[in-house]
């Protein structure tokens, strides 16, 4: 239901974990197991009494719009940091990668533009600020100031 907000949110550096498919009972387990804030659409699962304080309806099936609800409810900060803390896809916490290291890993363009490289401990992904990180940024600043 909002795997596309979890990519956002660990991209932004928040410990996010998400699975597509899992039962309501598994997921009230982890949520009070793992001390974590739920987010969710489903107004059902919110009524929860297990869940009282530590959860977040969001209003709107949109990412954009979703963010901003979080910024204003539970003053989610939406500034990108610059190290690329956390995998997008499997949440694990990004590890500095030398250029050197990644040249052979990566598309010679790439290794030749770009000084800045990240690995994924879990998945391997390599990630670096390319022509989406502008974009990104340009992208949350809009949600920051609207």
């Amino acid at each position: 239901m909002l795997g596309k907000l979890a990519r956002w949110l660990r991209i932004l550096g928040y410990d996010t974990a998400y699975e597509r498919l899992i039962a309501d009972e598994r997921l009230v387990e982890r949520v009070l197991a793992e001390h974590r804030w739920l987010l969710t659409r489903d107004r059902f699962l919110a009524r929860r009494r297990a869940l009282r304080g530590r959860l977040t309806v969001l209003a709107s099936d949109h990412v954009p719009e979703q963010l901003q609800q979080l910024a204003r409810d539970i003053r989610l900060d939406l500034r990108l940091d610059a190290t690329m803390p956390r995998c997008p896809d499997c949440n694990r916490v990004l590890e500095e990668l030398s250029r050197e290291a990644a040249a052979s890993r990566v598309p010679l363009h790439v290794a030749q533009s770009y000084a800045v490289f990240a690995i994924c401990p879990a998945c391997g992904r390599i990630f670096w600020p390319g022509t989406h990180w502008a974009a990104m940024l340009a992208r949350l600043e809009r949600l920051r100031t609207s």
